[in-house]
């Protein structure tokens, strides 16, 4: 069997050569690369649009084969479109960004009591009022001010009660900036560009609305309170509902 050095890392922050051991390759996990944005860039082995395709931490990968500059692995499961495709990893990133240690085999609650609905509220950070449905979420000992809907067009609306599913990240969602909100608290918000989608109850498909971060809410479950959004993301990304393939990672109980 091919072999190459991999870390024994929890996280991607550790990266202390002493770490290492040399083993032989079977399953891994992904760790992030970016703080800022949460996703792991890697090579994509098939025809594709774009010369990086992006994971999701704890992203199961099988190793293929080990040349080289390039070690190729598959992925196994997740939310994205790229599970079953083939896709590559430089050998110097291989140990810092693949770890032996995979998602908690458990399911993540995270609940939501609605709140007041309130007019004109200031965002000092997009400098815009907004009319925000507010609500607060609690999750793993805490709670956060979130916003369901800030948008009220017709088209958007506060997401239903209901016993609703969370899934894995799908794709990255850095075409929304979310620097803002970064800048805001400096090195204390990561991973903004991370956003779990909510399959409402009854199915088990993205309903396109989503827990992520932020002031404006298009009908999604919007962590208002931008220093909470650490604790959720660490709360939610370990873990993967068992026999779901990693696409789901826990529910969403909403109540009025």
């Amino acid at each position: 069997m091919n072999q190459i050095v991999l870390a024994n890392n929890v996280h991607a922050t550790t990266r202390d050569a002493n770490t290492r051991q040399r083993v032989g390759v079977t399953t891994k996990y992904v760790r992030r690369a970016d703080d800022k944005g949460g996703w792991l860039g890697v090579k994509p082995l098939f025809p594709y649009k774009y010369d990086r395709v992006y994971l999701c931490e704890y992203t199961k990968v099988i190793m293929l084969r080990a040349g080289s500059e390039y070690t190729d692995f598959k992925v196994m499961d997740g939310n994205g479109e790229y599970v079953g495709k083939e896709i590559a990893l430089s050998n110097s990133n291989v140990p810092l960004y693949l770890s032996d240690v995979g998602p908690e085999k458990s399911s993540a609650i995270v609940r939501v009591k609605y709140s007041t609905l309130q007019d004109n509220v200031e965002s000092k950070i997009r400098r815009l009022f907004f009319r925000q449905q507010w609500a607060v979420a609690t999750f793993a000992g805490l709670s956060a001010q979130v916003t369901l809907n800030s948008v009220w067009n017709g088209i958007y609306t506060p997401i239903p009660p209901g016993k609703h599913k969370i899934m894995a990240p799908d794709y990255s969602h850095a075409h929304i900036s979310t620097a803002a909100y970064r800048a805001a608290h400096p090195g204390k918000v990561l991973c903004t560009d991370v956003w779990f989608p909510i399959a409402l109850e009854g199915t088990k498909v993205n309903s396109t609305r989503y827990l992520h971060i932020g002031h404006v809410s298009e009908g999604c479950v919007t962590f208002y309170e931008l220093l909470k959004w650490n604790p959720l993301y660490d709360y939610l990304i370990n873990k993967r509902v068992p026999g779901t393939a990693g696409k789901f990672i826990g529910e969403l109980i909403v109540e009025v």
